[in-house]
């Protein structure tokens, strides 16, 4: 092994990259699933989301798809009044508008909200202080800035106190909200400035209907009952149903959720199988360099049957020889895998998840799927004739 070091440092590399590649794919989709995770936990699994839906048709007339209008605060008042199960909700209206500040402008969505939605979805401020249901009250122009806007807008300063001004309208930033990353609907929530629901609707928007109702359910056995009350009120509010499609949609986010999971389980599955094929490949260049090494050694071969080794003894010589490597390979791709989850997780944005039982069976596989492989050369090498291999030679 010594002497062919070339040789046995390929028979080490194609192991190593083997359990590598294995391990790297593997906790890539076991990150995409912990984020999954994540943004279940963080909004909570007790939540509806009640959102208007495009209105396509008026009159029999289809229509370009503007969002329906028909989301109302009588809506939102019945909701609360019938259905005890709501314990928290918050009303949103949201637009993409100009934001100035510290001589630097861009455009960013702005969200209108009440002081419960933050509570709703277990999102704490950094720095500051949150709005209240005073300011709420008096249409307070007064905003809380997420992380990126933060950063984008103030840099390294604290924007605490600061004027902004969304469409020319100054506003002062009252707080900072810790980062928290892209949620289930693909939104990125720090990039998004938030101020309460009256002044969006007066000061910033001027309308009169709501984009969505976030509702916080205080049982999550009452949600399915919960959902079918809510579709309902709002269907008998909104004369639509068998003849007149929704004009609002109903999701429960533990079913969001459970679909993000499922198709994080799905490529899960496939990428398993992406690992076993890696392993598989880096068998057979395992199997190739253990051919060739049984080919440029056969007068050894022959001259060590001579002398008296049985065939026995020659299998083991080459199996052993070519398992010490592969071994030695694979334990080398453990640390190497490791390494390439933590570089790929931080490259993209997922958690870092490092499954040791995963692992451990990429390991395991490894070390079988090589032994399976050098047998057969080891097999050449103890079946071939002292006479003919030295004659050969």
């Amino acid at each position: 092994m010594w002497r062919y070091r070339a040789r046995s440092l390929l028979v080490i590399a194609c192991a190593a990259l083997g359990v590598t590649g294995s391990i790297a794919a593997v906790s890539y989709a076991s990150g995409g699933r912990q984020q999954v995770i994540d943004q279940v936990a963080r909004l909570g699994t007790n939540v509806v989301v009640v959102s208007a839906l495009q209105d396509r048709s008026t009159g029999g007339r289809a229509r370009s798809g503007t969002i329906a209008t028909t989301l109302r605060e009588a809506d939102y008042r019945a909701l609360r009044r019938e259905l005890p199960a709501i314990v928290r909700s918050s009303a949103l209206v949201s637009s993409g508008l100009r934001l100035k500040a510290a001589g630097l402008s861009k455009v960013s969505p702005v969200v209108g909200c009440e002081p419960d939605f933050f509570r709703i979805k277990h999102w704490a401020v950094e720095a500051g202080e949150g709005f209240d249901d005073a300011q709420l009250r008096r249409a307070a122009r007064v905003a809380l800035l997420g992380a990126t806007v933060a950063r984008d807008l103030y840099g390294e300063a604290s924007p605490l106190g600061e004027r902004l001004f969304i469409n020319r309208v100054p506003f002062e930033v009252i707080g900072v909200l810790a980062e928290r990353g892209q949620g289930l609907d693909a939104t990125n929530e720090d990039a998004q400035v938030y101020v309460p629901l009256s002044a969006a609707m007066r000061r910033l928007l001027n309308v009169d209907y709501y984009n969505s109702l976030v509702l916080e359910i205080g049982d999550f056995g009452a949600m399915p009952a919960a959902v079918r009350d809510i579709t309902e009120l709002l269907r008998d509010r909104h004369r639509t149903g068998a003849f007149k499609p929704d004009d609002f949609s109903v999701l429960n986010q533990q079913e969001l959720g459970n679909t993000r999971l499922a198709a994080s389980n799905r490529l899960g599955f496939f990428v398993r199988w992406i690992g076993l094929s890696a392993l598989l490949v880096a068998g057979v260049g395992v199997l190739a360099m253990a051919w060739i090494t049984v080919r440029d050694r056969t007068r050894e071969i022959g001259t060590r049957r001579a002398l008296g080794a049985t065939a026995a003894d020659v299998f083991y010589q080459f199996a052993f020889e070519a398992m010490v490597l592969a071994v030695t390979g694979a334990a080398l791709g453990l640390a190497l895998g490791w390494l390439a989850a933590k570089v790929i997780a931080a490259r993209a944005a997922l958690p870092f998840v490092f499954d040791a039982g995963n692992a451990a069976l990429a390991f395991v596989t490894a070390i079988v799927v090589n032994l399976a492989f050098v047998s057969w050369p080891a097999r050449r090498a103890a079946r071939l004739d002292p006479i003919v291999a030295l004659r050969d030679q």
